[in-house]
C-alpha cells in the first residue's frame, strides 16, 4: 500500500540521479534522516510521487555499504517487478491502482 511521509519534518533532504532498469528515464530520488518510533530510518521517494519507502538507517548503511544509489535502484527494479504483476492482474485492488497512478508516466512496460 501507498505510504505518505511529510518531507517538511526531515533532516537534510537530498537529492539524487538513479537509472534503474525498466524505468523510462533517469529519475531523481529525494530522501532525508528522520525517526519513526525513535529508530532513525532513510524516508525516500521518486521525486514527483507521493509514495514513501522507508528503511531503518542501520539497515541502509549494512545493505548499500553507504552507495544510497545501489539501493535505490535495486529496490526500484524489484518494485518494477511487482508493479508489472499488479499491471497484468489488471491493478485489481485500490491500493494497487493508487501506484499505477504514481507510477505509471515512470515504468516502461
Amino acid at each position: 500500500m501507498p505510504y505518505n511521509y511529510d518531507f517538511s519534518v526531515l533532516e537534510n533532504i537530498k537529492t539524487v540521479e538513479v537509472f534503474p532498469a525498466g524505468w523510462i528515464s533517469n529519475l531523481s530520488i529525494e530522501y532525508g534522516a528522520g525517526e519513526r518510533g525513535w529508530v532513525p530510518h532513510i524516508f525516500w521517494r521518486v521525486k514527483g510521487t507521493e509514495h514513501t519507502f522507508v528503511i531503518p538507517t542501520a539497515s541502509m548503511e549494512f545493505l548499500s555499504s553507504g552507495n544510497y544509489q545501489k539501493h535505490f535502484n535495486e529496490t526500484l527494479e524489484t518494485f518494477r517487478e511487482n508493479y508489472i504483476e499488479w499491471y497484468s492482474s489488471g491493478f485489481e485492488i485500490d491500493w494497487q491502482q493508487e501506484y499505477r497512478d504514481q507510477f505509471s508516466r515512470f515504468i516502461s512496460i
